[in-house]
């Protein structure tokens, strides 16, 4: 029987895409449901490995599994918008100083921890999935059999932000003392 938590979320599409107001709401709506599964179900299917790796290695993945899997990967995905005000505020100053090579790679080595560190898997995870993304991949159809995307809109600061700084940083290497940068070169 499917979990109607797993029905629900897939009601909140349209069109193929999620808000992230959506997305948050139905992490909040189902959070002790999911510490509850989280922590107490384990794959009733003898010779599964869940028990001790975590991971079902059924070929038919049971739905508890899918809702805690699907949870995780939304919850994950979810941390990064604390860092959408930041980036707005980050782009503004860049807009301001970005005919200035000094100012520019201060503000590169300002921002080399956010960037650099903290949100170096966004762009990568959820927004490298084409060339020409416009909209963000968080799940893609392995899981529930459909892809998972979420509206940039929520997003939009800290991806052209982390574009900038990816630009400016990891192709221009107007910083390139990085240590960061140094352990990739």
């Amino acid at each position: 029987m499917k979990l109607t938590a797993l029905t629900e979320f897939k009601n909140l599409q349209t069109q193929g895409l999620f808000s992230f107001k959506d997305v948050q709401a139905w992490l909040l709506k189902y959070e002790a449901f999911y510490k509850d599964v989280k922590y107490n179900w384990h794959c009733p299917n003898s010779g599964c490995q869940h028990k001790f790796t975590g991971c079902c290695s059924c070929d038919t993945k049971p739905d508890a599994y899918l809702f805690v899997t699907l949870y995780d990967k939304l919850l994950e995905f979810s941390h990064y918008e604390k860092y959408e005000a930041y980036a707005l505020g980050e782009l503004n100053d860049y807009n301001a100083i970005k005919h200035d090579a000094s100012k520019v790679k201060s503000w590169v080595i300002r921002n080399e921890n956010i960037a650099g560190n903290a949100c170096f898997e966004f762009l990568m995870n959820y927004h490298a999935y084409n060339d020409t993304p416009t909209n963000l991949l968080v799940v893609d159809s392995k899981l529930l059999g459909y892809d998972v995307f979420v509206s940039q809109e929520a997003f939009k600061s800290l991806v052209q932000f982390l574009e900038t700084f990816d630009e400016l940083f990891w192709i221009q290497k107007i910083y390139p003392e990085s240590d960061i940068l140094c352990v990739f070169d």
